[in-house]
């Protein structure tokens, strides 16, 4: 559409060009009227002048808006990742939270003392598989 409008203005302000030129060198004998010619002399400086005028503003608009939005996308890209790293950090602090309880569990059970037979050593046993356990849980937490 742009380019349309640019093409029309382009052969608008020739025919005008070709018309006032013809004019002022007596090749269209309608027109040699100086006085027609210097009614038309503003009207066709206006157009060129508008032409010349509108087409840098036009390209400093569309350098602006392409600015614009290679800025938008940039700040949209930082937002993105500044969410994405909030979300991870979040996740890794509920694993944390886990791990913690897994472990605090562990260490804080009591261990039944003694029952009956079993000696010392086969409650250290069993202490010992129970932190083992909670240890591979707490490992395969960290881990997801």
């Amino acid at each position: 559409m742009t380019s349309l409008k640019n093409w029309m203005m382009v052969i608008l302000t020739l025919i005008f060009v070709v018309l006032y030129t013809g004019a002022l060198l007596g090749w269209l004998k309608p027109l040699s009227d100086v006085t027609l010619v210097t009614r038309l002399e503003p009207l066709i400086f206006t157009i060129i002048g508008y032409y010349f005028g509108r087409l840098p503003a036009q390209q400093n608009e569309e350098t602006l808006k392409d600015e614009i939005n290679r800025q938008t996308k940039k700040a949209d890209a930082a937002q993105n990742s500044r969410e994405q790293t909030q979300q991870e950090r979040e996740a890794l602090e509920e694993k944390l939270k886990n791990v913690q309880t897994i472990l605090m569990a562990a260490v804080n059970k009591n261990l039944p003392a003694t029952r009956g037979e079993k000696s010392v050593a086969a409650v250290d046993e069993n202490n010992l598989e129970i932190l083992q356990h909670s240890l591979k849980t707490a490992v395969n937490v960290l881990n997801s």
